[in-house]
Order: structure tokens, then C-alpha cells, then sequence
């Protein structure tokens, strides 16, 4: 069955919504008076009685209490007007300084666009019309993808004057999930975490410091690479953060799986508890994570001297990139930016280092080369590492 609205509901655009504060104890028919009678003919082609009876304003609301002599509330007006009219429409009202003998102050809230609601209903709806239709005639698997397309799509936000992106649920009483990018909030969109930011990078907006000063709990989930750790280094000088939630070594949190994302999350710390893990990690070991990693990942290489490449590792630029030859020895160090036009002159280049992304240019090239080993922070999706190199991803 389809319900038919009523012509007042269907011609609404806008809502006028002012509120008031009258000196005096005064009832609603007081007030609707008052604006009638205050702003006759200020505007000629706007008057209040005429458009109401035309249909152009509908019934005005109004919503009042009284505290010890003082009359406050709200006033609605519903206007199919356009919204030019409906501007200086809300303007007039406002200049309404008395109700009977009583001084009035009207000040304007908002002009909401009712349209644009039902628009959002009507997607809604449309979107819950289509995922029941597609369940008919998709696999399951283009159900899934589907479902998880228009999640992502329909429910990312932008947030505060950086535009940063951010889950629907930010301003929530929820508590609050920091991401380092928009693929990350998206990724957990997916999953139906909605209490996300992203800081876009490693200069924390304001913003972001003023809104963890409002949440109960706080959770960073960053990258499982070096520009993760950089973020929360920078993250708990600048905040306090209740938990730490990390991706797998090497991974980043755009590119975990539901039940990766879980995990991750699932195995947060608060960062005093983190710290000492790390610090038990390496009293056990006598090198870092990263580095029993590398040391086992060499040694299937058979090479010794890991300690020397974890020093280049560990000293390399930000967004740069080193060279070695097959004795270690530095050839370059140059940006990742140039790697491209300049790696070809370094033909002896056995080991290469880059803080960032392994392409399949970069790989191609790397193939031809005869490198032997790549350390980087990840690598292109889907992209097919041959046997010939060892990638280590930092």
C-alpha cells in the first residue's frame, strides 16, 4: 500500500527554526499574534496572513516554558516559498521585540531543507529495495561485494574545517577509533565500525586534538609499518590514547580482511602495556621484532651481516630510497620520485631499500636489474612477487 501525504506535508521545502527569550510569562497564541501583527506590512509581498492563507507558510509551532517570570522555547514555520523568500522571511520574524507588554528576543536557529531529508530516506529506502532484489539474481559473493560497495559509498563523511574523513558515528557518544588514511575508514566501514577519523598523515589536525578530549575511551589503529609507528609516536605526545591497535607486520589497515580487522582490534594495548612488550621483546632477543624478522628472512639468503642492513633500514629518509652493492656498500641514496629514471646507471645494485610503495614498474626494473633483495612498506595489490627476489617489507 502507498500512503499518500498530506498537500501541507508534500509542499514543505523549508522549516524556519527561531528560538525566543520574552521577559514574562506569555501563552502560544500570544506569540503567533505577535508575529503576525509585528511584521504586517514590513514586507508587502510577504505577508504573513496572505501567505497562509494561499499555502505558501504553513501552521506555525510554537514550543514555550516558563521559568521564574521568563518565557523560552521554540517557533517552527513550515515554508514552500523559495529560498530566497524564506531567508527574508526569517529575517522579518526576528525583528519581533515584544509580546503584548513584554520584551521579546527572537534570534534564528536554522532553515532546514525538509527536501533533502526525504531525499536521504529515499536512498535509504532505495538502497534496501536493491540489496533485497540483488539477493534474488547475485551470487553470494556479489551480494557481499555489493553490500560492502554501498556501505563504504553511502556512509563516509567529511569532518571539521580540515574535511577529514570520518565514520557517520564520530560525533557519537561513542568512543573513538583513529585511522591514519580514507581507505582505512573505509575498510572498517565495511565491517561496520563507524566511530572512525582519519588524520591524514602525520601533522595532527586541531580538530582531532579538541574532539578526544570529548570521548570516553580512545583507539589509534595504525599501519603495521613505519609510518604507522611515526603516528603514534606523534599521536602520544599529543593525546592521551586508552588502547593501541596495530595491522600485522607489514600490512596497512586498508588492505586487512574482516577477520584481520578483528583481530587486530581484538588484540589492542594500552601503550604503556605495548611498551612493555616491546621492551621484554627486546631484553629476550637483543634486537627488535623487525629485526629477528630480518634476520631470519637473511639467513635463508645466507647472509651474516643483517645488522648492517637493519642500519640502513632503520636510518633511511623519509620517502627515499639506498642502493647497495652485493658487499653492502651504499651506491645511492636518492628520493623514491627518482628511482625510476636513475636506478638503470647503478648496475650493480644487489640490495635495494625504499620508504614506500613496490610497484610493478619498480619490479619490472628490479627483474632486469637482477636485484636480489628489496626492503619496502608494501607492496601494489595483487601484485605477483617472482621467486628470483626476496621482498622484506618494513
Amino acid at each position: 500500500m502507498i500512503r499518500i501525504n498530506t498537500q501541507s506535508d508534500f509542499t514543505t521545502k523549508y522549516i524556519i527554526e527561531v528560538k525566543f527569550n520574552i521577559k514574562g510569562v506569555v501563552e502560544k497564541s500570544d506569540i503567533v499574534g505577535a508575529i503576525f501583527g509585528q511584521t504586517e506590512g514590513l514586507l508587502l509581498d510577504l505577508d504573513l496572513r496572505d501567505l497562509q492563507k494561499s499555502g505558501r507558510i504553513g501552521r506555525i509551532e510554537v514550543e514555550t516554558e516558563s521559568k521564574e517570570g521568563i518565557s523560552e522555547g521554540i517557533i517552527k514555520i513550515p515554508s514552500s516559498l523559495t529560498r530566497k523568500e524564506t531567508a527574508l522571511l526569517a529575517a522579518t520574524v526576528e525583528t519581533v521585540s515584544r509580546v503584548g507588554p513584554c520584551e521579546a528576543e527572537i534570534l534564528l536557529i536554522e532553515i532546514r531543507d525538509v527536501r533533502e531529508t526525504k531525499r536521504l530516506k529515499i536512498i535509504e529506502r532505495a538502497a534496501e529495495l536493491l540489496k533485497k532484489w540483488d539477493q534474488k539474481s547475485l551470487e553470494q559473493s556479489e551480494i557481499e561485494e555489493k553490500m560492502d560497495t554501498d556501505i563504504k559509498l553511502g556512509e563516509i563523511i567529511t569532518w571539521g574545517p580540515e574535511k577529514l574523513p570520518a565514520g557517520p558515528e564520530v560525533d557519537s557518544d561513542k568512543d573513538l577509533i583513529i585511522v591514519e588514511g580514507r581507505a582505512d575508514v573505509l575498510n572498517l566501514l565495511r565491517i561496520g565500525i563507524k566511530n572512525t577519523i582519519a588524520v591524514q598523515g602525520t601533522q595532527i589536525p586541531k580538530s582531532v586534538k579538541d574532539l578526544v578530549k570529548t570521548k570516553k575511551t580512545i583507539t589509534c589503529f595504525l599501519d603495521g609499518d613505519r609510518g604507522g609507528t611515526i603516528i603514534l609516536n606523534e599521536l602520544m605526545q599529543l593525546m592521551k590514547l586508552d588502547y593501541v591497535a596495530r595491522a600485522p607486520d607489514g600490512f596497512e589497515v586498508e588492505e586487512l580482511t574482516r577477520k584481520q580487522l578483528v583481530k587486530a582490534l581484538q588484540n589492542k594495548r594500552p601503550p604503556k602495556k605495548l611498551k612493555e612488550l616491546n621492551t621484554k621483546i627486546t631484553e629476550e632477543s637483543g634486537d627488535s621484532s623487525k629485526g629477528n624478522r630480518l634476520h631470519k628472512f637473511l639467513k635463508k639468503m645466507k647472509i651474516k651481516d643483517d645488522s648492517k642492513i637493519m642500519e640502513f633500514i632503520n636510518g633511511i629518509k623519509t620517502g627515499h630510497s639506498i642502493g647497495l652493492d652485493k658487499n653492502l656498500e651504499k651506491l645511492f641514496e636518492i628520493p623514491v620520485g627518482e628511482l625510476f629514471g636513475k636506478i638503470r646507471t647503478f648496475k650493480d645494485t644487489h640490495y635495494l631499500i625504499i620508504d614506500g610503495i613496490l610497484t610493478k614498474r619498480l619490479l619490472s626494473i628490479s627483474i632486469n636489474m637482477k636485484i636480489k633483495f628489496i626492503a619496502c612498506k608494501n607492496k601494489e595489490e595483487e601484485l605477483t612477487i617472482p621467486e628470483q627476489i626476496m621482498v622484506f617489507y618494513i
